[in-house]
């Protein structure tokens, strides 16, 4: 289409700073936010660190105090990420209709804290220590918060934050893992192109981690379990799984011509998309032939061929099945093009962000397009043997990129991607 769909806004929150700008330093500074994990007792887990988010503050101005007892970390990230691509795409001078604006959000699993239900519990047990039900139903469920139960709903944030910004237009949220984000920027696009919406905000947010996330994803396999300071090594040939990172990711989207209308200069331009579902035959995570028909059907739909794809910012959790089949994947789909390929990860620093992880990669793209300069991809060395490609690894590469292709996938067998362009 001539009108291009265009990128306006961004907005990052992640380990290694609470902007974009900062991230974007820090990464191609080749710093690394992955340490071990202060927030919870991580005795009894085999994985005991993380890429934690540090310093973002808790009481958020111009929500009431009621409200933030419904909001934990993952709404705080939530919020100060879509705020910040909100301001930089000046949809707060009311330029747009809080009707004609759609938001859209990949968001996983939200856990309680025990602090909230331990009072009641404690009160409704016996001497010997068993849980007397009469006693909790009949009267010490009462020290439980009344909306306790509504903080546990993940769309509660994404709700808290629309009020926030009096966004009304269309909406909703998909959960819960990396593949979530780019089906809600697929989805942004759409409702701009078909006119249900003059702009739209779209991205993801990763879990809080905690003894709950921590579980979930250790009986997933997915894990770094090598010791007390694992780490996460994309596509490097010793990876042994990944490690969870705390952030998220949230751009702006509209059409060239909405943008134009409103002196809104575009950031980048997405151009086209693609999803496919496989599990592999050894484990859940989508098989090579998956992961390739997703980068085809992105190249595809944006009238494109592989020789034209620059740089792909690749999934590369670290995993030793998922980066192997990611690696077949590419070969496949570039083929004869492969030893001119750029690829990158950014989750040896930041960690897997789930459902935040793709959003936070098509920032950094977009860094990548304006500057010219594509950050070394942290803690790969040694590389896996059987990689083709140029991994950008042992120090940032100064490039001239057009097109990115950006990957995510679960590990249940879902992947999608997604190409963005600099505009001229």
């Amino acid at each position: 289409m001539s009108d291009k769909v265009v990128i306006t806004g961004t907005g990052i929150v992640s380990s290694l700073g609470l902007s974009s700008s900062e991230t974007w330093d820090a990464m191609l500074s080749g710093k690394c936010g992955i340490r071990p994990v202060n927030d919870f007792d991580v005795q009894g887990f085999e994985c005991r660190t993380a890429a934690q988010v540090q310093g973002l503050d808790p009481a958020v101005p111009g929500i009431h105090p009621r409200d933030l007892r419904i909001m934990d970390k993952h709404s705080f990230m939530l919020m100060e990420s879509t705020r910040s691509a909100y301001k930089q795409s000046k949809l707060d001078n009311g330029s747009v209709s809080p009707d004609e604006t759609g938001y859209f959000a990949g968001m996983g699993m939200v856990d309680y804290n025990i602090e909230d239900i331990l009072p009641a519990v404690l009160n409704s047990t016996d001497r010997e220590g068993n849980l007397d039900y009469d006693k909790f139903f009949s009267d010490a469920c009462r020290q439980i918060h009344p909306l306790w139960p509504l903080s546990m709903l993940n769309n509660i944030s994404f709700c808290r934050v629309a009020i926030d910004l009096g966004i009304k237009g269309e909406n909703t949220v998909f959960s819960p893992h990396a593949d979530s984000g780019v089906h809600s920027i697929i989805e942004a696009c759409n409702i701009v192109i078909e006119k249900k919406a003059e702009a739209a905000l779209a991205g993801g947010v990763s879990e809080k981690v905690s003894p709950l996330s921590m579980a979930r994803a250790l009986w997933s396999g997915i894990l770094n379990t090598s010791g007390n300071e694992a780490e996460c090594r994309p596509f490097g040939k010793g990876r042994s799984g990944t490690v969870l990172g705390e952030g998220c990711g949230i751009i702006s989207i509209e059409l060239q011509s909405t943008a134009g209308k409103r002196n809104v200069p575009p950031l980048a331009a997405v151009t086209g998309y693609g999803t496919f579902f496989e599990a592999g035959k050894e484990s859940n995570c989508p098989s090579s032939k998956a992961i390739s028909l997703s980068m085809k059907k992105a190249i595809d739909r944006a009238n494109l061929r592989p020789s034209d794809i620059d740089l792909i910012i690749a999934h590369a959790d670290g995993t030793y099945i998922g980066d192997r089949e990611e690696i077949k994947a590419i070969h496949r789909t570039f083929g004869r093009y492969i030893d001119k390929i750029n690829v990158f990860s950014s989750k040896g620093a930041l960690g897997h962000l789930l459902a935040g992880a793709p959003a936070v990669d098509v920032v950094l793209g977009i860094y990548i397009l304006k500057n010219g300069i594509i950050p070394a991809t942290y803690n790969s060395l040694p590389i896996d043997d059987d990689i083709e490609f140029n991994l950008v690894s042992r120090e940032p590469l100064k490039t001239n990129p057009k097109r990115i292709l950006v990957n995510s996938r679960s590990h249940e067998g879902q992947c999608a991607s997604l190409i963005i362009e600099a505009v001229d």
